[in-house]
């Protein structure tokens, strides 16, 4: 434990020393970075966080991925999404289309709505699954369906928005009888997947 402290105040007490301006975001952070190395997943996932987004520190989606992968191993439904966006598209790990998948789906199943607009768009890019447009129109909807339910609005609105995208693109190259389907599969990944 002693070890994993201090490797995370290594990497990142000597970035607030030179990349902090403000105090109260340096002893905020720094309480963040040892509530993480203390095990604390919620910690460990928005130190991720702040890592993707070079939010107060360096842009480092090798670290984000670490803090990710932390506390997905802890159970967090997030950290699978955001674990299998880095995965999926290589960004500071290994691309692994394979692995980016099996964590979306597993972060799907359990209703989160990003991960299923992820899914959607994995059925649709032929990157690594064979093309899928039913496949992807249903994981697309019930994005949707969960996104307008969100708390959080505005990160709702956004997800909303982006399965809709998917959904307007996928319309025209359904047949109605496929799009049935679509529609049918759809309601059955709703009713299974809600958010737990």
């Amino acid at each position: 434990m002693r070890v994993l402290v201090g490797a995370i105040f290594l990497v990142i007490f000597p970035v607030l020393a030179h990349g902090q301006t403000a105090n109260q975001n340096k002893c905020a952070l720094q309480d963040l970075a040892i509530d993480a190395a203390l095990g604390n997943h919620e910690a460990q996932y928005d130190l991720g966080v702040y890592f993707f987004r070079g939010e107060d520190l360096p842009q480092d989606f090798s670290k984000a991925a670490s803090m990710w992968r932390l506390a997905a191993s802890a159970g967090m439904i997030e950290a699978h999404n955001n674990l299998g966006f880095l995965t999926y598209y290589g960004k500071g790990v290994k691309q692994d289309y394979a692995e980016g998948i099996r964590l979306w789906r597993k972060a799907a199943e359990a209703g989160f709505a990003e991960s299923q607009v992820h899914l959607a768009k994995a059925n649709y890019d032929e990157r690594y699954l064979i093309l899928d447009l039913v496949e992807a129109y249903a994981w697309a909807k019930a994005g949707k369906h969960f996104a307008e339910k969100l708390s959080r609005a505005k990160l709702g609105s956004e997800i909303a928005a982006e399965a809709e995208q998917v959904l307007v693109d996928l319309r025209p190259k359904l047949s109605p009888e496929r799009l049935s389907e679509a529609e049918q599969r759809a309601a059955t990944y709703i009713s299974k997947y809600p958010p737990k």
